[in-house]
């Protein structure tokens, strides 16, 4: 009784986050929507988990229309992916890498699907998007109180071209966002609940492959040495792409050597946290996870002194 209560009670919250998509609240909800869904996945039968998931498509569709069920599909699909995993106890990276595999191939699926059968241009939506949102700037063009704020056409058309260019590594790491969330609320929620699955190993044992310490300098040198022709073809969106991902990767490697070095000294738990604050707003720090990755800094911190 207690789980059926539960499971109705995760419908719910599954109703409230797919109307939420239709208000302003996606931007933060969206990234919550796939937690009911695993959750019901992982402890329900198929059966189950459908009789629980078609009544909240149907009560969707009916106020929003078929669009809604579209989004829905959407998020249900990497939520079954990883209740699945959860299922058969697959390890935490796994299961957070396949989930984000997931959204990212459901991605461009319905890019694909849309482009092919609907017409549906990319660039020009989000072109509109940023004329419509940048419209009062552009309107002040030739107000005396645009002080240099001023936009134009063609402002628009070099953003939304950066944008789109910048698509994949936005894709990545909102999915790996998502998924790391859904695995932040969906491993504590299963474990109240009976069901046992791995965790995460802690933060301050992540270490990154040095492979990417190579990748970043290619990148490096394409950027400084390619010129023009790169910088505007098919390999500079890959650079445009990869460096930024690189970056963020080495920024999370860089969290997890303080956190060892907090561990192995002693210090007091605020102080990795304080550092990487101090670290988003001073990306240079990420030099210290570049470090990390080359060089066997652990061993030299951990060392026994003589």
């Amino acid at each position: 009784m207690k789980l059926r209560w539960t499971s109705v009670a995760w419908s719910v919250v599954y109703l409230l986050l797919l109307l939420s998509l239709a208000t302003p609240l996606t931007v933060v909800t969206a990234f919550f929507l796939i937690v009911p869904g695993v959750l019901l996945y992982t402890t329900l039968s198929f059966k189950t988990f459908a009789l629980h998931v078609v009544p909240v498509w149907l009560i969707c569709t009916l106020i929003f229309g078929p669009f809604m069920l579209l989004q829905a599909i959407y998020f249900i699909v990497p939520a079954i992916v990883m209740g699945h995993l959860y299922k058969k106890r697959a390890s935490a990276v796994r299961t957070i890498l396949s989930g984000a595999g997931t959204i990212m191939g459901m991605f461009l699926l319905v890019l694909l699907i849309s482009t092919v059968f609907f017409d549906f241009n990319l660039a020009t939506s989000i072109e509109d998007m940023i004329n419509t949102a940048m419209a009062p700037l552009q309107n002040m063009a030739d107000s005396p109180l645009s002080a240099g704020v001023a936009w134009s056409p063609e402002l628009s058309t070099q953003l939304s071209n950066l944008t789109v260019r910048l698509i994949p590594f936005t894709m990545v790491v909102c999915a790996l966002i998502i998924t790391t969330i859904a695995h932040a609320v969906v491993r504590p929620t299963l474990g109240s609940m009976g069901h046992i699955v791995p965790k995460l190993p802690p933060i301050r044992d992540w270490r990154l492959p040095r492979s990417l310490i190579w990748y970043y300098f290619a990148a490096l040198l394409l950027q400084m040495f390619g010129g023009e022709s790169v910088a505007q073809g098919f390999l500079g969106t890959i650079l445009l792409n990869i460096t930024p991902l690189l970056q963020f990767l080495f920024m999370i490697q860089s969290a997890s050597l303080f956190f060892f070095v907090a561990y192995h000294r002693k210090w007091n738990p605020a102080i990795p946290v304080l550092l990487v604050v101090a670290m988003v707003f001073f990306p240079p720090l990420r030099i210290v996870g570049i470090l990390d990755i080359a060089f066997p800094l652990r061993e030299m911190l951990t060392r026994p002194r003589r």
